[in-house]
Protein backbone atom coordinates (compact mmCIF):
# COMPACT_ATOMS: atom_id res chain seq x y z
CA UNK A 1 0.00 0.00 0.00
CA UNK A 2 1.10 3.28 -0.77
CA UNK A 3 -0.21 6.81 0.60
CA UNK A 4 -0.05 9.65 -2.37
CA UNK A 5 -0.68 13.26 -1.80
CA UNK A 6 -2.09 15.60 -4.74
CA UNK A 7 -1.03 18.97 -4.54
CA UNK A 8 -2.94 20.45 -7.27
CA UNK A 9 -6.60 21.63 -7.88
CA UNK A 10 -8.16 18.71 -10.12
CA UNK A 11 -11.47 18.35 -11.82
CA UNK A 12 -13.45 15.23 -10.91
CA UNK A 13 -12.77 13.64 -13.85
CA UNK A 14 -8.79 14.03 -13.28
CA UNK A 15 -9.33 12.61 -9.56
CA UNK A 16 -11.03 9.84 -11.27
CA UNK A 17 -8.32 8.96 -13.59
CA UNK A 18 -5.73 8.93 -11.12
CA UNK A 19 -7.64 6.85 -8.71
CA UNK A 20 -8.25 4.19 -11.84
CA UNK A 21 -4.17 4.00 -12.20
CA UNK A 22 -3.52 3.29 -8.31
CA UNK A 23 -4.38 -0.38 -6.85
CA UNK A 24 -7.55 -0.85 -4.42
CA UNK A 25 -5.40 -0.23 -1.35
CA UNK A 26 -3.68 2.33 -2.29
CA UNK A 27 -4.66 5.45 -0.68
CA UNK A 28 -4.71 8.77 -2.29
CA UNK A 29 -5.21 12.27 -0.70
CA UNK A 30 -6.39 15.60 -2.49
CA UNK A 31 -4.88 19.01 -1.29
CA UNK A 32 -5.34 22.33 -2.88
CA UNK A 33 -2.52 23.67 -0.99
CA UNK A 34 0.68 22.84 1.61
CA UNK A 35 -1.36 24.23 4.79
CA UNK A 36 -4.23 21.40 4.11
CA UNK A 37 -1.42 18.55 3.56
CA UNK A 38 0.60 19.74 7.04
CA UNK A 39 -3.07 19.86 8.98
CA UNK A 40 -3.55 16.39 7.66
CA UNK A 41 -2.91 13.29 10.40
CA UNK A 42 -1.60 11.30 7.57
CA UNK A 43 0.99 13.85 6.55
CA UNK A 44 3.61 11.81 8.16
CA UNK A 45 2.82 8.60 6.19
CA UNK A 46 2.46 10.26 2.71
CA UNK A 47 5.20 8.51 0.86
CA UNK A 48 4.11 10.09 -2.91
CA UNK A 49 3.70 13.89 -3.64
CA UNK A 50 2.21 14.77 -7.25
CA UNK A 51 3.06 18.22 -7.27
CA UNK A 52 5.98 20.97 -6.17
CA UNK A 53 5.98 20.86 -2.27
CA UNK A 54 7.93 23.04 -0.81
CA UNK A 55 11.84 22.26 1.56
CA UNK A 56 9.93 22.41 4.49
CA UNK A 57 7.24 20.04 3.74
CA UNK A 58 9.87 17.67 2.13
CA UNK A 59 12.41 18.03 5.36
CA UNK A 60 9.02 16.88 7.39
CA UNK A 61 7.89 14.27 5.69
CA UNK A 62 10.40 11.45 6.89
CA UNK A 63 8.42 8.84 4.62
CA UNK A 64 8.40 10.85 1.59
CA UNK A 65 10.22 8.65 -1.28
CA UNK A 66 9.00 10.11 -4.75
CA UNK A 67 7.70 14.07 -6.05
CA UNK A 68 6.21 13.75 -9.12
CA UNK A 69 6.48 17.12 -10.50
CA UNK A 70 4.04 18.76 -13.12
CA UNK A 71 7.21 21.16 -13.98
CA UNK A 72 9.92 19.94 -17.17
CA UNK A 73 12.48 22.09 -15.42
CA UNK A 74 13.92 20.93 -11.84
CA UNK A 75 15.67 23.98 -10.10
CA UNK A 76 14.30 24.42 -7.70
CA UNK A 77 15.44 20.81 -6.12
CA UNK A 78 18.51 20.55 -8.09
CA UNK A 79 19.89 23.86 -6.75
CA UNK A 80 18.67 22.77 -3.10
CA UNK A 81 22.03 21.44 -1.05
CA UNK A 82 19.70 19.40 1.25
CA UNK A 83 17.30 17.63 -0.93
CA UNK A 84 17.25 14.08 0.99
CA UNK A 85 18.96 11.42 -1.66
CA UNK A 86 16.07 8.51 -0.85
CA UNK A 87 13.49 10.53 -2.71
CA UNK A 88 13.16 9.81 -6.28
CA UNK A 89 12.17 13.04 -8.17
CA UNK A 90 10.63 13.16 -11.64
CA UNK A 91 9.90 15.88 -14.41
CA UNK A 92 7.19 16.28 -16.47
CA UNK A 93 9.21 16.65 -19.59
CA UNK A 94 6.96 15.63 -22.82
CA UNK A 95 4.50 17.74 -21.73
CA UNK A 96 5.36 21.08 -22.77
CA UNK A 97 6.80 21.17 -26.20
CA UNK A 98 3.29 21.69 -28.19
CA UNK A 99 2.87 24.91 -26.07
CA UNK A 100 6.26 26.41 -25.85
CA UNK A 101 6.63 25.89 -29.69
CA UNK A 102 3.80 27.92 -30.33
CA UNK A 103 5.35 30.68 -28.05
CA UNK A 104 8.46 30.49 -29.86
CA UNK A 105 7.12 30.77 -33.51
CA UNK A 106 4.26 33.55 -32.30
CA UNK A 107 7.44 35.41 -31.06
CA UNK A 108 9.69 34.81 -34.37
CA UNK A 109 6.82 35.81 -36.44
CA UNK A 110 6.21 38.74 -34.58
CA UNK A 111 9.62 40.47 -34.83
CA UNK A 112 9.90 39.33 -38.36
CA UNK A 113 6.72 40.97 -39.29
CA UNK A 114 7.10 43.90 -37.37
CA UNK A 115 3.73 43.44 -35.54
CA UNK A 116 4.76 45.41 -32.81
CA UNK A 117 5.96 49.01 -34.98
CA UNK A 118 2.70 48.76 -37.17
CA UNK A 119 0.52 48.42 -33.33
CA UNK A 120 2.22 51.49 -32.36
CA UNK A 121 2.07 53.04 -35.76
CA UNK A 122 -1.84 52.07 -35.93
CA UNK A 123 -2.24 53.48 -32.59
CA UNK A 124 -0.60 56.99 -33.95
CA UNK A 125 -2.67 57.16 -36.93
CA UNK A 126 -0.17 56.06 -39.40
CA UNK A 127 -1.03 53.98 -41.89
CA UNK A 128 2.57 53.26 -44.00
CA UNK A 129 4.40 50.23 -44.74
CA UNK A 130 7.56 49.49 -42.28
CA UNK A 131 10.62 48.63 -43.85
CA UNK A 132 12.29 45.49 -42.81
CA UNK A 133 9.47 43.14 -43.21
CA UNK A 134 10.56 39.43 -43.96
CA UNK A 135 9.47 35.75 -43.67
CA UNK A 136 10.85 32.59 -42.03
CA UNK A 137 10.80 30.93 -45.60
CA UNK A 138 14.35 29.76 -46.20
CA UNK A 139 15.49 30.88 -42.94
CA UNK A 140 17.90 28.55 -40.68
CA UNK A 141 17.25 28.32 -37.31
CA UNK A 142 19.67 27.10 -34.57
CA UNK A 143 17.81 25.28 -31.27
CA UNK A 144 20.39 24.23 -28.83
CA UNK A 145 17.97 21.41 -26.88
CA UNK A 146 16.66 18.56 -29.66
CA UNK A 147 14.63 16.95 -26.70
CA UNK A 148 10.49 17.53 -26.64
CA UNK A 149 10.33 21.22 -26.77
CA UNK A 150 13.21 21.73 -29.53
CA UNK A 151 11.40 18.31 -31.73
CA UNK A 152 8.09 20.21 -31.63
CA UNK A 153 9.66 23.66 -32.60
CA UNK A 154 11.53 21.96 -35.15
CA UNK A 155 8.50 20.16 -36.52
CA UNK A 156 6.11 23.59 -36.31
CA UNK A 157 9.07 25.42 -38.35
CA UNK A 158 9.38 23.04 -41.24
CA UNK A 159 5.95 24.14 -42.05
CA UNK A 160 7.50 27.66 -43.09
CA UNK A 161 10.10 25.96 -44.83
CA UNK A 162 13.10 26.39 -42.65
CA UNK A 163 15.94 25.09 -42.91
CA UNK A 164 16.41 23.24 -39.10
CA UNK A 165 19.67 22.56 -37.01
CA UNK A 166 20.21 21.19 -33.65
CA UNK A 167 22.41 21.16 -31.22
CA UNK A 168 22.48 18.42 -28.70
CA UNK A 169 25.01 16.93 -26.10
CA UNK A 170 24.83 13.50 -27.66
CA UNK A 171 24.26 13.03 -30.85
CA UNK A 172 23.59 9.26 -30.46
CA UNK A 173 20.03 9.27 -31.80
CA UNK A 174 18.12 10.62 -35.02
CA UNK A 175 16.35 13.89 -35.00
CA UNK A 176 13.60 13.06 -37.89
CA UNK A 177 12.82 17.25 -37.99
CA UNK A 178 15.90 18.47 -37.61
CA UNK A 179 17.89 18.68 -41.06
CA UNK A 180 21.12 18.47 -39.05
CA UNK A 181 22.20 17.75 -35.54
CA UNK A 182 25.71 18.61 -33.84
CA UNK A 183 27.16 17.97 -30.46
CA UNK A 184 27.67 21.40 -28.51
CA UNK A 185 31.48 21.24 -29.53
CA UNK A 186 30.19 22.36 -33.08
CA UNK A 187 28.03 25.50 -31.39
CA UNK A 188 30.51 28.37 -32.16
CA UNK A 189 30.52 27.60 -36.35
CA UNK A 190 27.05 26.86 -36.15
CA UNK A 191 26.19 30.30 -34.35
CA UNK A 192 27.86 32.41 -37.19
CA UNK A 193 25.04 30.76 -40.13
CA UNK A 194 22.14 30.72 -38.01
CA UNK A 195 19.33 33.22 -38.70
CA UNK A 196 17.39 32.46 -35.60
CA UNK A 197 19.08 31.06 -32.42
CA UNK A 198 16.83 29.11 -30.45
CA UNK A 199 17.45 27.91 -26.52
CA UNK A 200 15.77 25.68 -25.01
CA UNK A 201 17.93 24.15 -22.89
CA UNK A 202 17.54 23.10 -18.94
CA UNK A 203 19.54 25.70 -16.15
CA UNK A 204 22.54 23.59 -15.32
CA UNK A 205 26.33 24.24 -14.37
CA UNK A 206 27.19 23.90 -17.47
CA UNK A 207 24.23 26.16 -19.33
CA UNK A 208 24.81 28.91 -16.76
CA UNK A 209 26.79 31.77 -18.51
CA UNK A 210 26.73 29.92 -21.69
CA UNK A 211 26.14 33.31 -23.60
CA UNK A 212 28.31 35.67 -22.44
CA UNK A 213 30.07 38.66 -24.83
CA UNK A 214 32.24 36.14 -26.79
CA UNK A 215 29.57 33.42 -27.98
CA UNK A 216 27.19 36.96 -28.53
CA UNK A 217 29.86 38.00 -30.35
CA UNK A 218 29.82 34.56 -32.81
CA UNK A 219 26.16 34.71 -33.63
CA UNK A 220 25.33 35.85 -37.03
CA UNK A 221 24.61 39.95 -37.60
CA UNK A 222 20.93 40.57 -37.69
CA UNK A 223 19.81 37.15 -35.71
CA UNK A 224 17.14 36.72 -33.49
CA UNK A 225 18.21 35.26 -29.97
CA UNK A 226 15.23 32.94 -28.45
CA UNK A 227 15.43 31.73 -25.02
CA UNK A 228 12.72 30.05 -23.34
CA UNK A 229 15.64 28.05 -21.19
CA UNK A 230 16.41 29.95 -18.34
CA UNK A 231 17.56 33.52 -17.95
CA UNK A 232 20.52 32.87 -16.57
CA UNK A 233 21.87 31.16 -19.56
CA UNK A 234 22.25 34.60 -21.55
CA UNK A 235 24.10 37.69 -20.26
CA UNK A 236 21.91 40.12 -19.75
CA UNK A 237 23.87 43.16 -19.92
CA UNK A 238 25.76 41.83 -23.50
CA UNK A 239 22.35 41.20 -24.83
CA UNK A 240 20.98 44.57 -24.38
CA UNK A 241 24.04 45.87 -25.31
CA UNK A 242 23.95 43.68 -28.71
CA UNK A 243 20.14 44.70 -29.10
CA UNK A 244 20.93 48.23 -28.74
CA UNK A 245 23.73 49.01 -31.06
CA UNK A 246 21.97 46.89 -34.00
CA UNK A 247 24.40 43.56 -33.97
CA UNK A 248 21.23 41.63 -33.38
CA UNK A 249 17.91 42.49 -34.83
CA UNK A 250 15.74 40.89 -32.07
CA UNK A 251 15.14 38.71 -29.02
CA UNK A 252 12.11 36.66 -27.38
CA UNK A 253 12.47 36.49 -24.27
CA UNK A 254 10.34 34.01 -21.96
CA UNK A 255 13.31 33.88 -18.89
CA UNK A 256 15.63 36.53 -18.06
CA UNK A 257 18.44 37.03 -15.39
CA UNK A 258 17.24 38.69 -12.96
CA UNK A 259 13.62 37.81 -13.34
CA UNK A 260 11.86 39.72 -13.20
CA UNK A 261 13.71 43.01 -14.68
CA UNK A 262 14.04 46.08 -13.11
CA UNK A 263 11.41 47.95 -13.66
CA UNK A 264 13.42 50.72 -15.77
CA UNK A 265 15.52 47.95 -17.49
CA UNK A 266 16.21 48.65 -21.58
CA UNK A 267 14.94 45.59 -22.72
CA UNK A 268 11.32 46.45 -21.17
CA UNK A 269 11.20 49.32 -24.02
CA UNK A 270 12.23 47.76 -27.03
CA UNK A 271 10.10 47.53 -29.90
CA UNK A 272 12.33 44.61 -31.43
CA UNK A 273 12.04 42.49 -28.29
CA UNK A 274 9.40 40.42 -27.29
CA UNK A 275 9.50 39.80 -23.23
CA UNK A 276 7.29 37.34 -20.82
CA UNK A 277 6.65 37.24 -17.61
CA UNK A 278 7.87 33.32 -17.68
CA UNK A 279 4.42 31.84 -19.60
CA UNK A 280 5.52 30.65 -22.86
CA UNK A 281 4.66 26.91 -21.39
CA UNK A 282 1.14 27.06 -20.48
CA UNK A 283 0.84 24.51 -17.13
CA UNK A 284 -1.36 23.14 -14.52
CA UNK A 285 -4.87 24.69 -14.78
CA UNK A 286 -4.32 26.65 -17.72
CA UNK A 287 -4.47 24.56 -20.71
CA UNK A 288 -6.24 21.50 -21.05
CA UNK A 289 -4.08 19.42 -23.44
CA UNK A 290 -0.97 20.20 -21.46
CA UNK A 291 -2.80 19.62 -18.10
CA UNK A 292 -3.68 15.76 -19.88
CA UNK A 293 -0.39 15.11 -20.91
CA UNK A 294 0.98 15.75 -16.91
CA UNK A 295 -1.14 13.65 -15.69
CA UNK A 296 -0.33 10.73 -18.70
CA UNK A 297 2.85 11.01 -17.29
CA UNK A 298 2.27 10.45 -13.29
CA UNK A 299 -0.19 7.94 -14.36
CA UNK A 300 2.02 5.62 -15.77
CA UNK A 301 4.78 6.45 -13.28
CA UNK A 302 2.51 5.23 -10.82
CA UNK A 303 2.16 2.25 -12.88
CA UNK A 304 5.31 1.83 -12.77
CA UNK A 305 6.20 2.53 -9.51
CA UNK A 306 3.51 -0.42 -8.60
CA UNK A 307 5.41 -2.77 -10.84
CA UNK A 308 9.00 -1.49 -9.58
CA UNK A 309 9.99 -0.70 -13.48
CA UNK A 310 12.18 2.57 -13.65
CA UNK A 311 10.09 5.78 -14.06
CA UNK A 312 9.83 8.21 -17.01
CA UNK A 313 11.71 11.59 -16.79
CA UNK A 314 13.91 10.41 -13.53
CA UNK A 315 15.75 14.09 -12.89
CA UNK A 316 19.81 12.98 -12.63
CA UNK A 317 21.17 15.82 -9.92
CA UNK A 318 24.25 15.43 -11.26
CA UNK A 319 23.12 16.74 -14.53
CA UNK A 320 20.96 19.07 -13.43
CA UNK A 321 17.59 17.42 -15.22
Amino acid sequence: MSMIAVLKNCLECEKEFILSSVESRDEVLFFDNEEALLNSKECANIEIIFGEPSHRIIQLMKNLRWIQMSWAGANKYTSAPDFPDRITLTGASGAYGCVISEYIIAGILALKRNLFPYREQMKNGGWDKIEGDDSLEGKRVLILGTGNIGQETAKRLRCFGCYIVGICRTNRYQQEHFDEVYTIDHLDVQLSNADVVVIALPGTTETTGMFGRERIKKMKEGAILVNVGRGFIVDTDELTSALQNGFLSGAVLDVTEPEPLPEKHPLRYMENVVLTPHISGISWGENMFTRKRILDIFCENLKRDRNNEPKKNVIDFSKGY
